[in-house]
């Protein structure tokens, strides 16, 4: 007598198969059915994770600024670094794995984080300033003289003052010989301000045929970073060129996360001497370098799925274009 065919007779390479045409977001209520699923689906969402996670024919768009400069301050593009668990963090090789040894487990999912670079498109490579009449000589010229000014004096800050040279100095060689700047937020804090925030947005988006044009776009995570005066002083001073900084991520969820390299500037020219009492704390001045930018993997790979659902309607006659704030 023959017995009726079961789920479980069939083959794990039919069972990727019918499995590989679903959704990230139907794929995983599956994971509990049982454990040869969960096996079976950790597998395709793992591939998945590797074609998505260097984001083909897509780019990463971070926007980081000052609540009162967000029309002023340009968009950063990401460049795909290297997955947890997926790439090997030195080189950015694939890791092996073995055909018969499971994946990855569900708890691991949830940690895994793709490692992004923020570099300055091209439209934006020249940034714009808070005195848009200083041409960009005059301004670098300021920045130096500054710099070099805060770190001949002898005050308690001359340590940072001369981290803040060195960067600087750095910056001009790096301008001397055409490479590209890493991008940095200016912060300053006021006589007896803590803390200042950063607006902190993420979205994904599919470039389109013109600059500034976009064939989908869709929100990863909008948050908010908050750089206190303490850490800050303690992070210019610290800093050391092989230390890792901290990452300060943008929501509680630790969805998105940046690292940024501070150093301290001297922001004597840009302000009237002030008055300041003993106890009260003086005006600073800090730029923020953006080192790397950390995205939650599984949320990135949900959100490729709904870039395509909107490149769907786009290809159905409905156009969804979105158009870059430059």
């Amino acid at each position: 007598m023959a017995f009726p065919a079961s789920i479980n007779s069939v083959p794990n390479e039919i069972l990727i198969s019918i499995l590989g045409f679903l959704p990230p977001s139907a794929l995983l209520p599956l994971i509990a059915v049982s454990r040869r699923f969960s096996s079976v689906i950790l597998r395709i969402l793992r591939q998945r994770l590797l074609e998505a996670a260097s984001l083909p024919d897509h780019r990463l768009i971070l926007e980081c600024y000052h609540p009162a400069a967000k029309l002023s301050t340009p968009y950063l593009y990401g460049d795909y670094l290297w997955t947890d668990g997926i790439d090997d963090a030195s080189t950015g090789a694939v890791i092996a794995k073995g055909h018969d040894s499971p994946d990855l487990t569900l708890s691991a999912l949830g940690r895994m984080y793709s490692h992004f670079r923020p570099v300055k498109q091209d439209e934006n490579r020249r940034g714009r300033r808070r005195y848009p009449r200083q041409s960009e000589a005059q301004a670098a010229a300021q920045d130096v003289a500054a710099d070099e000014q805060g770190g001949s004096s002898s005050t308690p800050n001359s340590g940072s003052n001369a981290s803040s040279s060195t960067a600087t100095s750095a910056s001009t060689a790096a301008r001397s010989q055409n490479l590209p700047d890493r991008p940095s937020e200016d912060v300053f804090l006021d006589e007896g301000e803590l803390f200042s925030q950063l607006c902190t947005v993420t979205n994904l988006v599919k470039v389109g045929p013109k600059r500034g044009l976009f064939l989908s776009h869709v929100n990863i995570n909008d948050g908010l970073i908050r750089v206190f005066r303490d850490w800050l002083a303690a992070q210019a001073t610290d800093a050391s060129p092989g230390a890792q900084a901290p990452i300060l991520w943008a929501d509680t969820h630790q969805t998105v996360g940046v690292r940024f390299r501070v150093s301290e500037r001297d922001p004597g020219w840009e302000r009237m001497p002030l008055l300041v009492e003993a106890d009260e704390e003086a005006p600073v001045s800090y730029r923020l370098e953006f080192e790397e930018v950390l995205v939650r993997s599984g949320r990135l790979l949900l959100m490729m799925e709904e870039s395509a659902k909107q490149q769907v309607i786009t290809q159905s006659g409905k156009a969804i274009v979105v158009i870059a704030s430059i």
